[in-house]
């Protein structure tokens, strides 16, 4: 059985749309559960009225953030064969996504997460990713913009390689399905994040319990890059809260140094000063 996870914020009627439209194309055997961050009595009763019947909600009075409300949605399923943790704001390009998703990685005993080609709605590729440093994503990146061109900077720090099927450091957290007994073993997700770093947090727990992270092309979805985040934070809390979480994961995750993080905070300091 699939239990497929979506977090609602203030969006009802885009994740009953998701829900009906996207999530009704799973052939398999799969249950639905809508885990309502910061959820009222309006936006639960939207919910439960919105979404086909048989479909679960989950009120979570205080906004939980992704992993504890994803954490707290699979745990509603504690049998499930496969977790798909899906946002709202995902297209399916085929019917049969995750029906893929899950015959795939059946079939790979030593891989715990599995996840399609995600693409936005600009074009870009959003998965895989490679592992970079600390130094790399939140150091090397800004201060390489004094001695490198636009183009070099963009193929070095910001593309996303195009990938064939087969082992990748992780996959997109927009979109992913996790073995049950895996995602359960490994503890799920860290609930000490907020939003941001997730799915490079599972990677490494996934690790830990001798799983990697499989990418399959073969399959694909459109993502509305922040669809729900932009409108209820800004460009720079957004910003603020990836390089916090990323900052976490790197620290206690990688070991990061603690003077890599120091500078880097600096660094960061230095960007948001010069922006104003």
């Amino acid at each position: 059985m699939i239990a497929a996870i979506v977090i609602n914020y203030k969006s009802e009627e885009k994740t009953i749309a998701f829900v009906r439209e996207e999530l009704s194309k799973i052939s398999a055997p799969h249950e639905v559960v809508v885990v309502d961050n910061g959820s009222t009595a309006e936006s639960a009763a939207a919910l439960r009225k919105g979404l086909p019947e048989g479909c679960k909600v989950l009120e979570m009075k205080g906004n939980a953030g992704f992993a504890r409300g994803n954490n707290a949605g699979a745990a509603l399923f504690p049998e499930a064969d496969f977790y798909l943790f899906a946002n709202n704001d995902i297209v399916f390009t085929s019917s049969s996504v995750v029906d893929d998703m899950a015959a795939r990685l059946s079939g790979l005993p030593d891989f715990g997460v599995i996840g399609p080609r995600v693409t936005g709605t600009d074009g870009k590729q959003q998965s895989p990713h490679p592992y970079r440093t600390f130094w790399h994503r939140h150091v090397a990146i800004y201060w390489s913009n004094l001695f490198m061109s636009k183009a070099k900077h963009k193929a070095r720090f910001e593309t996303v390689p195009d990938s064939p099927e087969g082992p990748c450091y992780l996959v997109s957290g927009c979109f992913f399905m996790a073995r049950g007994e895996d995602f359960r073993a490994c503890g799920g997700m860290d609930p000490a994040t907020f939003l941001y770093a997730e799915e490079a947090i599972l990677a490494e727990r996934m690790k830990s319990i001798g799983r990697g992270e499989w990418y399959l092309p073969s399959v694909s979805v459109l993502h509305e890059h922040e669809a729900t985040t932009a409108r209820y934070f800004d460009a720079l809390k957004r910003r603020q809260m990836a390089f916090e979480s990323d900052c976490y994961y790197y620290r206690h995750y990688m070991g990061t140094p603690a003077w890599q993080i120091a500078f880097a905070k600096f660094t960061y300091f230095l960007k948001k000063l010069f922006r104003r």
